[in-house]
């Protein structure tokens, strides 16, 4: 009977030993297991999870301050529209602006937090994992030098009496117990380690997410500052000379819209011409530019001009003088140049019912009835208040992107990759 628990002992002693190495060098494909660790429990560790409880608190209180501001912006484009007004709405813009610049940094930097204290719990983790290889080499050793008492007899002979062999095999039951919880342990810091290894891969991804949008409102903030200097430089804070302007922007803008649902018609039929000879086939929008930054969204309750006209497009911030391409094959239906002091925009009209407008155009490199193909360059960016193209109410270097289905404005981030 002694005999049979010992060979059982020894055949599962084996099996255990290859199942470590198997585990130990082989790739882990279980289930996550959360294994919480002692070592963790560190000074630096808690203190990097007091730095990152106090910024978000930090970040709340700047939320709280910037719901504030955003009330009383909404509040401001109900009001009849008046230079101080307008002035007042640009002031709330940039001081709501500011904060979130300054809650977006904290954000960054309670994410350079949690990443730093995941690093330092991955560390923690591959010292646990030394350490449990460690222990379990040693018990390895162990129940090896016992597998060297092959028979009953050999282990009768080097034990003085009976107790002593029953006491052996015992430490020996032992030694294979802590080896099972050796082996499980091992598991669990292992599956964890990946864990936390996988947050810190997202942890960067949402960190470079976090700059982008930083960077946006930098932009933001930029264009707003830049609108409010150009719109008391063009009234020299004069209320008739606002209003004179306003109302010029406002004709403009109808007679925009006017030309666009007009022209829309009249250059379809020409392309759906040209689509039935060419059996041209459309494959969606690309980008008409290189950046994907965005400043103004489609119908966005942030645009400081939205009491004036709808934001029927999306800003999409780039240099001045970028080149601008085709999103999609059409023709031009209009190429309009607005001169040193109007606003200049390019129409194209595409298959499946879209159409495509390009506004704030420093440079056109087409004209109307011209068939272009998409990505060509029709032109440059403008947007910068005060040169060709930009128009009176321009918020600083971008271009306009409008998107419309049979006529219809429609959001252009439905439509772009």
């Amino acid at each position: 009977m002694l005999q049979i628990k010992i060979k059982t002992i020894r055949v599962l002693s084996s099996i255990l030993t290859i199942a470590l190495l198997s585990f130990i060098f082989l790739p882990n494909n279980g289930l996550a297991v959360e294994y919480k660790l002692d070592t963790l429990d560190t000074v630096e560790t808690w203190q990097v999870n007091q730095d990152i409880n106090a910024k978000r608190s930090e970040i709340q209180e700047l939320h709280r301050q910037i719901d504030i501001y955003q009330k009383n912006i909404y509040a401001k484009q109900k009001e009849l529209g008046s230079l101080s007004n307008q002035v007042s709405t640009l002031n709330e813009s940039i001081a709501k602006i500011n904060l979130e610049i300054e809650a977006a940094g904290l954000e960054v930097e309670t994410l350079d937090l949690k990443i730093e204290n995941t690093e330092l719990k991955i560390d923690a983790k591959e010292n646990e994992i030394d350490d449990q290889k460690d222990i379990l080499a040693e018990v390895i050793r162990s129940l090896h030098r016992q597998q060297q008492k092959s028979s009953l007899l050999e282990i009768l002979i080097l034990n003085d009496n009976f107790s002593d062999f029953i006491a052996d095999l015992n430490r020996l039951e032992d030694m294979q117990d802590n080896l099972f919880e050796g082996v499980e342990n091992l598991g669990e810091i292992k599956l964890a380690l990946n864990n936390d290894k996988d947050s810190l891969e997202n942890e960067k991804t949402e960190l470079d997410t976090l700059k982008n949008i930083l960077n946006g409102k930098k932009g933001n903030l930029d264009g707003q500052k830049i609108s409010k200097f150009n719109l008391m430089a063009s009234t020299e804070g004069q209320e008739a000379k606002y209003q004179e302007l306003l109302r010029q922007a406002k004709e403009e803008q109808k007679q925009i819209d006017n030309d666009i649902v007009y022209l829309e018609k009249i250059a379809r039929e020409k392309l759906n011409r040209q689509l039935q000879l060419d059996s041209i086939d459309s494959d969606g929008l690309m980008w008409p530019i290189p950046s994907q930054r965005i400043t103004a969204y489609f119908h966005d309750p942030d645009y400081p001009y939205r009491y004036i006209f709808e934001h029927n497009a999306i800003d999409i911030a780039t240099p001045q003088g970028t080149a601008l391409r085709a999103a999609e094959s059409g023709y031009v239906a209009k190429a309009r140049d607005g001169g040193a002091t109007g606003y200049s925009y390019i129409m194209l009209v595409h298959a499946d019912g879209l159409s495509s407008v390009y506004g704030h155009v420093n440079k056109i490199n087409v004209s109307a009835d011209q068939f272009v193909s998409k990505g060509d360059i029709i032109g440059y960016t403008g947007g910068m208040p005060g040169t060709r193209g930009a128009g009176p109410f321009s918020t600083g270097p971008h271009l306009h992107l409008e998107v419309r289905l049979n006529g219809i404005p429609v959001n252009p981030l439905n439509y772009l990759p």
